[in-house]
């Protein structure tokens, strides 16, 4: 199969670019082509117009060909420096004059196919085997690869100028990185991993600043809306550009891992009853919101996202990036929402139309160009369910929450006492709050998930009133050994018991 060198605009013009910026132009080069596999080259001329350079990249071989039409001397230094940087990312860098390449191409592919296979093994079955940069500190000749490879020449060389059509080096791989058709490939496999692993959706959105939710953020912020959770002031511009979580982020993977329980342990109602019948059923026991039941879902999407990055790089390559569970600033909605996983809802949640709300949202931030998604209207309507039934009015405007209201926010991030004016307005709830959930209409088209570390301990639904009055540390313990009610530890959890009485 014989590789084209074909005119690639993205790089050409990202090389024009930073043409006048040495120090960045290959570093800033090297990270495009790590998009993909492929063979792209640059033209360009400069004064006086018959100096010509075309540049070579060919990220399988990690090797970088120069042809220069130049006869500047100062050209010298420039390619000495440019050589020791290329070779400091593990490219190799060869230089010819056009002159010579016109009379001795026969000799520069002899020298080019001599460098290939001093670096490549051929393989005995001729399989496909990519090429994967070195690691930071390995050197090449520490890696071992087998790469079947050819190099043929069909072309010629006119005015010195290199025709498109012309075939320097021709490889029996395939781009499987670069290129319209690698991008669509990396989504679709990205995608389809993400389903075998359990999640429900996944969607991608380019890493970029969040325009639109910075003034919104801020806003929020001035309003006090972040309660006494301090830590919602800090890394205000992480929270809204992934680049700065992530050098070099290109995409942004979001994913839903749902957490709709077998059972409903503390009220006979739902989302498909009326408001009355939630209420009336609401008053008999103690609560704690359904994503508690089982074990602390930071630990147990964030083992899947280890798992979903390392087959990332299996199959793609060298791919660098960070695994988020509501562990970092994350704007997390915003980059479900802009990946079309869903809406914001009213409550300030985000709603997919086949699942509801009761679902965790995780993210892989990693330098992989993909295919991106869009977003989906917001189908909430007229319907204010949400705004109506929470009873200590944390919902002030339709998508505004007063993160300072909320009854989740007293039972859990709240570590002093609560102030006495929500005394008779937590409906029982002891630790977060479900309710703007339990009303949306929505939720009606919840589905009990599959993961058996979420089921709750049996003798959870057996708690009475009095039973969690008397909590010992050993019954809490038992209850929510791995539970992410051990954040606010059975001191706080008494605190929150002895408020609702």
């Amino acid at each position: 199969m014989k590789r084209r060198i074909y005119y690639n605009p993205k790089l050409t013009a990202l090389a024009r670019e930073l043409r006048n910026n040495s120090t960045l132009s290959e570093i800033l080069l090297w990270n495009e082509l790590k998009t993909g596999r492929m063979l792209g080259f640059d033209f360009h001329r400069q004064k006086p117009i018959d100096n010509f350079i075309v540049d070579f990249f060919c990220y399988d071989l990690m090797l970088a060909i120069e042809i220069d039409g130049s006869s500047h001397d100062h050209k010298i230094g420039y390619d000495k420096a440019r050589q020791k940087k290329l070779e400091a990312l593990g490219i190799r860098f060869l230089r010819f004059d056009d002159l010579d390449v016109k009379q001795k191409i026969e000799s520069v592919l002899e020298e080019i196919k001599k460098w290939i296979e001093e670096n490549i093994t051929h393989t005995a079955n001729g399989e496909d085997t990519p090429l994967a940069p070195p690691s930071r500190g390995e050197s090449r000749a520490e890696k071992t690869i087998e790469y079947p490879l050819t190099i043929e020449s069909e072309g010629n060389l006119q005015g010195g100028i290199l025709n498109s059509s012309d075939t320097i080096i021709s490889s029996g791989v395939s781009p499987s990185k670069g290129g319209k058709g690698g991008v669509e490939r990396n989504s679709s496999f990205i995608k389809k991993a993400a389903t075998e692993l359990g999640f429900s959706y996944c969607g991608i959105s380019k890493a970029e600043f969040l325009e639109e939710e910075a003034p919104r953020l801020e806003e929020w912020l001035k309003r006090g809306y972040q309660g006494k959770m301090s830590y919602l002031e800090n890394h205000f511009d992480k929270r809204l550009d992934p680049r700065l979580l992530v050098p070099g982020a290109k995409s942004v993977i979001s994913l839903m891992y749902n957490y709709y329980p077998q059972k409903n342990l503390f009220s006979e109602a739902s989302a498909e009853k009326d408001q009355l019948s939630y209420a009336k059923a609401s008053e008999s026991k103690c609560k704690i919101a359904k994503y508690a039941y089982g074990e602390d879902y930071h630990f147990v999407i964030k083992e899947k996202l280890k798992t979903f990055l390392a087959l990332i790089q299996q199959e793609v390559g060298e791919v660098h990036g960070r695994a988020f569970v509501d562990s970092a600033p994350v704007h997390e909605r915003a980059w479900a929402k802009k990946s079309g996983l869903g809406w914001i809802g009213k409550n300030s949640l985000l709603l997919n139309r086949e699942m509801g709300s009761f679902f965790f949202l995780a993210e892989l931030i990693i330098d992989l160009e993909l295919e991106y998604d869009g977003p989906i209207k917001d189908y909430c309507g007229t319907c204010t369910a949400c705004m109506d039934a929470c009873p200590t009015d944390a919902i002030p405007a339709p998508y505004v929450v007063d993160g300072s209201k909320c009854i989740s926010y007293f039972t859990i991030e709240l570590k002093e006492e609560i102030p006495t004016e929500v005394k008779g307005k937590f409906k029982n709830w002891i630790f977060g709050c479900d309710i703007c959930q339990d009303v949306c209409p929505w939720n009606r088209f919840a589905k009990p998930h599959q993961e058996k570390k979420f089921e709750p301990h049996p003798d959870l639904e057996k708690m009475t009133a009095s039973d969690w009055r008397e909590i010992t540390k050993d019954v809490f313990e038992k209850l929510f050994q791995k539970s992410a009610v051990q954040r606010t530890k059975l001191n706080g959890l008494k605190r929150n018991i002895q408020f609702i009485q």
